[in-house]
């Protein structure tokens, strides 16, 4: 697929104001094909570009070429449509082939490619990893992980499809959109989102995750290794910016279980290092890093039930 028609579907989906998720749902297909069509990587089939000519309210040949054309001419334009998907498809299966081939004739060692018409192109099959480096930009996958980067002229598009994971995109006019929400400058997410992409729920929780308390540990390490020489116990000091972060978590969102999923193996970690390293007793000081894992289960745990009995 072309440049241009990828470009037409980049400006068909914004002006429908939906998201690349939003699109991939009502389509049946997932983000990273919907990503693909757009950066020209892939071809949407025919059943998808009905269903794309539909959504959007214009004719097939509008998405195809950018232009109205007459009646006449759609069974036409459709059957270049099914002639070009074929084509596609052809293609893409001969490329399929000749991966499996050069797979196979290399075992498990990564697939590189190299070429000035379609870059870089390394594949790790063991990792689940893909990176390319062209013309449209730089972009890796990471399908284990459901991990994508990609960096081009269109600006930057990081997407996980952990529980956990984020989506950030920078659009054309400045604006940054994280998790769905547009944010007028990268300023303005960071004052309005904590560090794990949340808002904020109390001015107190926002200005205390705001302060620069690594900035502040880093001092007293350097004002402690100075005065008194504590260079190796200054080091603990470490394990207050986890406890620092893991109360101010707690004084905006109220969980107290992950502030003790945080705040016990900051601590028992720090006391195990003591015990070792400055008193020379690591055993049976070691018993503690066992109960570690046990603690965060018991806080998973204890959070589900909760959530079970929120919603009952």
């Amino acid at each position: 697929m072309d440049l241009a028609m990828a470009q037409r579907l980049v400006d068909r989906r914004k002006a429908a104001e939906l998201s690349q998720e939003a699109l991939a749902a009502q389509l049946g297909v997932s983000r990273q094909a919907v990503s693909k069509w757009e950066r020209s990587e892939s071809s949407p089939d025919t059943d998808n570009l009905i269903a794309l000519a539909a959504l959007y309210g214009v004719s097939l040949d509008e998405l195809l070429y950018g232009e109205a054309v007459d009646s006449t001419d759609d069974s036409q334009a459709d059957d270049e449509a099914q002639d070009s998907d074929a084509g596609a498809k052809a293609s893409d299966r001969a490329e399929e082939a000749e991966a499996s081939t050069e797979h196979a004739d290399c075992g498990d060692k990564p697939l590189v490619d190299i070429s000035l018409a379609r870059g870089i192109h390394v594949i790790d099959p063991n990792k689940g990893e893909e990176v390319h480096v062209g013309w449209s930009g730089i972009h890796v996958t990471n399908e284990r992980k459901g991990e994508e980067v990609h960096v081009g002229p269109g600006g930057l598009h990081i997407d996980t499809l952990e529980d956990d994971g984020h989506s950030v995109h920078t659009n054309d006019d400045g604006t940054v959109t994280i998790d769905g929400e547009t944010f007028s400058s990268w300023k303005e997410a960071h004052d309005k989102l904590d560090h794990h992409g949340k808002h904020f729920n109390t001015g107190l929780g926002r200005a205390w995750n705001k302060f620069p308390f690594p900035a502040l540990v880093a001092l007293a390490y350097l004002v402690l290794g100075i005065a008194y020489g504590t260079w190796g116990m200054g080091l603990l000091l470490v394990f207050l910016v986890p406890v620092y972060y893991a109360i101010g978590d707690f004084i905006d969102r109220r969980h107290l279980s992950k502030l003790i999923e945080c705040v016990y193996p900051a601590a028992a970690i720090a006391w195990f290092l003591y015990m070792w390293l400055c008193l020379g007793q690591p055993h049976p000081a070691w018993i503690i890093l066992i109960t570690i894992p046990i603690v965060k289960a018991l806080m998973r745990w204890c959070r589900k039930q909760w959530k079970c009995r929120k919603q009952a």
